[in-house]
């Protein structure tokens, strides 16, 4: 009996870095119509839609392929391609602007990832521009910025403590995509220990946007994309967030130190992120890692079940409703009432100035006792659907709490 198409594995198999024409022709050309309806769908839930048009434009080009739902795939394209110049017009200004005050600036995500590593703009969506100055350049940085046009879309303050937070509030200029600040890739009070100084001595020299400018060491590159797929965002941002590390891993296989990696992964105290996400990359799209990257960052092998759990909230991407939050979570499998009024109290009353950046308002402020109640309607509005739902024990909740729970308990395991 023949094995049922999986069109997931199938779209694994074509965006597999490192693949040459003939070997992608041949995993391409035998596809049916049906099923390549179906991998289209699943490469549009994984983000991956433009990247396909594009290996599969390469194949009409070197062997005539046509293409599937060529006319859709191609609007995509041009969309994001479209998206992605006038990104990239605002990063030439961003950088040279910066460069001009004698602020160093690295291109951090995507818009160092789309030139330097996809190579083709239209070939990976972005939202908005990451760059990393260092903390003692951060007032400059903000008054150029300014002057470039761009606002903070909410409170901050250089004289707060701001360990919550790892960059500047948005800053937002008219017509142009959100830009985002960083002093450093994580925030300080998260159980990570990065130095942003031996990042800075790690940087390199990269072109970005037509300017000079600078990017992560090829380790820090690695390791941060590691923790924002993996702790950062949940393993939540599906195959694309994974695409990211494999092919740098891919590109630079020649140049990378794995010792080097491994001391700043131990160093960074993200040993089992690292572990964890090499092993993402290495089972679900075969890229190689050295075994004794496993042997130095983990005392004892991943236990399957781990990895299992993972790739299933990595690559799991269907209808599931509602995204839980882990106070959710954690307030819907509590059967103790005195912890569900904690939770739900916790919820309420976050930290000052937590609150004065949601709602952009100095956190001496008066008004802060107000938007207390502010956010308590707020929570109710947005979240006690959720909570009766889940409460009752509707059935069309019950996809999106099991992947949340599989995502939160790794999220813990990852920081023990």
């Amino acid at each position: 009996m023949p094995e049922k198409f999986d069109p997931l594995i199938a779209l694994l198999e074509l965006v597999q870095p490192g693949l040459s024409p003939e070997e992608l022709y041949l995993r391409a050309a035998h596809l049916e119509p049906g099923e390549w309806d179906a991998i289209i769908a699943q490469a549009y839930k994984q983000d991956l839609a433009e990247l396909l048009y594009a290996l599969l434009l390469q194949l009409n080009r070197s062997h005539g392929l046509e293409i599937p739902q060529k006319e859709r795939l191609h609007h995509s394209f041009l969309s994001t391609t479209a998206k992605n110049m006038l990104i990239l017009h605002d990063t030439e200004a961003v950088f040279s602007a910066l460069h001009k005050a004698g602020i160093p600036a690295a291109g951090l995500k995507g818009i160092y990832l789309l030139e330097n590593i996809y190579g083709d703009i239209g070939a990976r969506s972005m939202n908005d521009i990451d760059i990393l100055v260092k903390r003692s350049d951060l007032k400059g940085a903000i008054e150029v910025l300014k002057g470039l046009g761009y606002s903070q879309t909410s409170y901050f303050s250089l004289d707060d403590l701001n360990a919550d937070t790892k960059h500047v509030p948005p800053m937002q200029k008219s017509g142009s995509p959100l830009l985002e600040v960083h002093w450093t890739l994580l925030e300080e009070n998260e159980p990570f220990t990065i130095d942003p100084d031996a990042l800075w001595q790690r940087n390199l020299p990269a072109k970005i946007a037509n300017v000079a400018a600078l990017a992560l060491g090829v380790e820090d590159l690695i390791l941060h994309l590691c923790l924002h797929l993996t702790y950062q965002h949940y393993l939540q941002l599906g195959l694309r967030g994974l695409l990211d590390v494999a092919l740098v891993i891919q590109k630079f296989r020649e140049q990378i130190d794995w010792q080097k990696l491994v001391r700043i992964a131990k160093s960074w105290r993200a040993e089992r992120v690292t572990a964890l996400t090499m092993k993402l990359v290495e089972t679900q799209l075969n890229v190689p890692i050295p075994s004794e990257v496993y042997n130095d960052l983990l005392p004892k092998p991943l236990e399957p079940e781990i990895l299992q759990d993972a790739r299933s909230v990595l690559l799991e991407r269907g209808e599931q409703g509602e995204r839980l939050t882990p106070d959710l979570v954690q307030l819907n499998d509590s059967r103790n009432l005195y912890a569900k009024l904690k939770i739900s109290l916790q919820r309420v009353f976050i930290p000052r100035i937590a609150l004065a950046r949601t709602y952009n308002v100095p956190p001496n402020s008066p008004k802060i006792i107000g938007l207390y109640w502010v956010r308590v309607k707020y929570l109710f509005r947005n979240y006690w659907g959720t909570v009766r739902r889940l409460q009752v024990g509707e059935n069309s909740s019950q996809p999106a709490l099991d992947k949340a729970k599989k995502s939160y308990s790794l999220h813990k395991w990852m920081t023990k």
